[in-house]
């Protein structure tokens, strides 16, 4: 008796877990981050004009204003053509970043020339992410095995054991759909959309700013009143700027799984004609602990880093940021000039283009600070 019932259980959980994963075919890979699913959509819709993806987190997204990068990069080797498209997702870990490259390579890979990678958090996930879509929609059996991995090489204590575990979790809800199902039907019904996300050039880039007024009621008002006063800027300051003088030459804390991840990548973009950039951004606080090993072992060619404060101090003023971490749209302007010139030197490193003597035309009078250990 008891065995028959535990057949018909694993019956009944073959079915269930067949149905679910038919759904899953039947939508997009963005289907469970609503930002990322207006951004596909509006991307695809004109694909064929966009050969550059600045692909990441909140850093990404409200930090690097396609339209602006395109003119200056275009303005200076017009032969590049460059036309970029902002895939910044607001809490995006990197491993979510490498799904969303994977899957749009995968649709319009012919059309890509130039690909940027936005390091971000790498695996922490706490009890407060469980159950929420846009943490758990990523999820796939080809990722899961390195996600687990990275996860157990950079926590520490029980977190290297409990880590791993909610990620198993969430993608054993991610598998059964659970508490997915509205999300599913607005899928269908072409209302898992958010508008305003796209910015207002349609491109993916969003200041945090323009957010604010286009959404009063929000808490980022709060944000801005709060998390920017003089005191706790100067602090995040001084805790990035310890945290990169103690690991800037230092091999402690390598995940070498992530290493190996984005080793690929490069690769395999190699392999088609893609020129990739890794970024990591200013002002990440304690992520810098693993996220700088990290980005020390890329190639110098492949990688743009912004963790020194001292190097760019222009980024580091208060008129100049939304909050502790964020830039604001006036924050935005001068780093994707700065941002700009720093790739096109990536892209003179890689055989792209060759070095013309010209000044960069958008970090002039700005009081920048450059040295090798920008990169």
């Amino acid at each position: 008796m008891v065995k028959k019932l535990f057949i018909r259980l694993a019956l009944l959980i073959v079915i269930v877990y067949g149905i679910c994963q038919v759904i899953l075919m039947s939508m997009p890979f963005s289907w469970g981050n609503t930002r990322l699913n207006t951004k596909y959509e509006a991307y695809v819709q004109k694909h064929e004009s966009y050969n550059t993806l600045l692909i990441g987190a909140s850093t990404t997204y409200r930090h690097i204003d396609p339209t602006r990068f395109d003119s200056i990069v275009n303005s200076r080797y017009p032969e590049l053509g460059v036309h970029a498209f902002n895939f910044g997702i607001p809490a995006n870990r990197t491993p979510q970043t490498i799904y969303m490259l994977d899957n749009i390579l995968d649709g319009y890979g012919d059309e890509i020339k130039y690909v940027v990678i936005d390091l971000s958090e790498l695996t922490k996930m706490g009890a407060d992410n469980l159950h929420k879509k846009e943490m758990l929609y990523w999820y796939t059996w080809d990722n899961i095995g390195g996600v687990m991995r990275a996860s157990n090489e950079s926590e520490k204590g029980m977190n290297k054991y409990g880590v791993p575990f909610l990620h198993a979790f969430s993608f054993a809800e991610k598998s059964f759909l659970v508490g997915m199902g509205t999300t599913v039907v607005q899928q269908h019904a072409g209302l898992n959309n958010e508008p305003l996300s796209v910015g207002p050039d349609g491109n993916g880039f969003y200041s945090l700013d323009q957010e604010m007024h286009d959404d009063p009621a929000g808490d980022l008002a709060i944000r801005y009143n709060d998390l920017r006063t003089p005191d706790t800027i100067a602090f995040r300051t001084q805790r990035c700027q310890a945290l990169y003088d103690k690991y800037k030459d230092q091999g402690k804390n390598l995940n070498k799984e992530m290493e190996a991840q984005l080793e690929d990548i490069i690769k395999t973009c190699d392999k088609r004609g893609i020129h990739v950039v890794i970024m990591l951004s200013q002002r990440l606080g304690d992520r810098y602990e693993y996220l700088i090993p990290l980005f020390n072992r890329l190639p110098e060619e492949n990688r743009i880093g912004f963790q020194n404060p001292s190097a760019y101090p222009v980024l580091n003023e208060r008129e100049h940021l939304f909050d502790l971490a964020h830039l604001n749209a006036a924050g935005a302007e001068i780093f994707t000039g700065i941002f700009a010139d720093e790739w096109l030197k990536r892209m003179e490193m890689q055989k792209v283009i060759m070095p013309k003597q010209s000044a960069p035309a958008d970090t002039t009078n700005l009081n920048i600070q450059t040295n090798g250990d920008a990169l």
